[in-house]
C-alpha cells in the first residue's frame, strides 16, 4: 500500500488461508525505524458491519495506533476475513481462528522472509478494532486468552442477537443514511453464486448493502449459535479462565452501533471478572464518549 498514512512503514501482504479456492489475506506492517529484535504485536480488525471494509484501508485505520507502533516499534497485522452476507457468523470466526493459528505458526518465519530484522514478542499482544472489528477483538481476547494480552474496542458491535441488528425498523439511520430498500440485500444475496466469498472492500462499495442489512434486520443470518455472541462467551468461561484486559470507549451520539449496549457488555465483563466468577486474570473494562 502506497498511502500515505503507512510511508513510515514496511507495508507487505500474505495470504493465511484459502476457502474454495479463494485466498484470504492479510497486511503486516513494521516501522522502518523499527528496533531489531523482539517487539509487541498489535493485532487490528477491521470494521464496516462484518459487511464491508478491508484490512488495510488506511482511511478507517485509527491514527493512534499507527503512532502507539512507531512509539514501540510494534508490528502491526491486520487480517481480512470473510464478509456477510456470503459467509455466516461461524464461518467469520472460524477465519479469526485460523488467523490467530497464522499467527502463532508462522508471523515469524514471515517476517524473517521479507527481510525484516524485528521479531514477534508474543508475550505483547494488543487486539484492537473498531465497530465490527471491535467485536472480532473482543471475541479474540475471550477466545485467545493465553495469547492476546489485551483489547481496545472501540464503539464495538457487541450484542448481535438484540432487536438493532435483528429486527426491521424504519428509524435506523446509520451514520445519517436514508432508508435503503430491503431489495439492495434481498437482490445481492439472489445475485450471489453459490460458493462464492467476499474478503475485503474498499468503501463506499458495500456499504448500501451493510445499511440495508441493518435496517431490514438481517443479521439474524449470521446465526444463533451461542459461540457467536461475547456476553455469552463470557458468561460461560470457567473459573480458571484467563481474561485480558479491556478498554471500550464509544461516542454516545453514535447512530450506527448503539453505546448503550457498549456500557451494557463493559458492566457485564466486569460483573463477571472483578467478582471472581470467571477467576484468573482480571480485566478490566472502560467506556469513554
Amino acid at each position: 500500500m502506497d498511502d500515505p498514512k503507512y510511508s513510515k512503514f514496511n507495508v507487505s501482504t500474505t495470504v493465511y488461508k484459502t476457502v474454495n479456492g479463494q485466498d484470504i489475506d492479510l497486511g503486516v506492517m513494521t516501522p522502518k525505524a523499527a528496533h531489531p529484535g523482539p517487539r509487541p504485536i498489535l493485532v487490528r480488525f477491521h470494521g464496516g458491519f462484518l459487511v464491508c471494509g478491508h484490512a488495510l484501508h488506511a482511511e478507517w485505520f485509527a491514527n493512534w495506533a499507527l503512532d502507539y507502533a512507531l512509539l514501540h516499534s510494534a508490528i502491526i497485522v491486520s487480517p481480512n476475513y470473510r464478509l456477510f452476507p456470503e459467509s455466516t457468523g461461524l464461518e467469520i470466526l472460524s477465519d479469526i481462528r485460523d488467523f490467530w493459528t497464522w499467527i502463532q505458526n508462522d508471523l515469524p518465519a514471515y517476517l524473517k522472509s521479507v527481510g525484516s530484522e524485528v521479531t514477534p514478542d508474543f508475550s505483547k499482544v494488543l487486539a484492537f478494532g473498531e465497530s465490527a472489528g471491535g467485536y472480532l477483538a473482543i471475541m479474540s481476547g475471550l477466545t485467545q486468552p493465553d495469547l492476546v494480552s489485551a483489547v481496545v474496542a472501540a464503539y464495538p458491535v457487541t450484542y448481535l442477537d438484540s432487536d438493532w441488528y435483528r429486527v426491521a425498523s424504519t428509524t435506523k439511520s446509520p451514520m445519517g443514511a436514508p432508508q435503503v430498500p430491503v431489495s439492495v440485500f434481498e437482490e445481492h444475496v439472489k445475485g450471489t453464486p453459490e460458493g462464492k466469498i467476499v474478503t475485503g472492500s474498499f468503501p463506499p462499495e458495500r456499504l448500501m448493502l451493510a445499511v440495508s442489512i441493518l435496517q431490514s434486520g438481517g443479521f439474524v443470518g449470521l446465526g444463533d449459535d451461542d459461540s457467536l455472541f461475547p456476553d455469552r462467551v463470557l458468561e460461560k468461561l470457567s473459573a480458571e479462565q484467563k481474561v485480558p484486559f479491556l478498554f471500550a470507549f464509544h461516542g454516545t451520539e453514535d447512530s450506527a452501533v448503539p453505546c448503550g449496549q457498549t456500557r451494557f457488555f463493559v458492566g457485564k465483563w466486569e460483573e463477571e471478572v472483578r467478582e471472581g466468577e470467571c477467576g484468573g486474570e482480571v480485566g478490566e473494562g472502560g467506556s469513554w464518549g
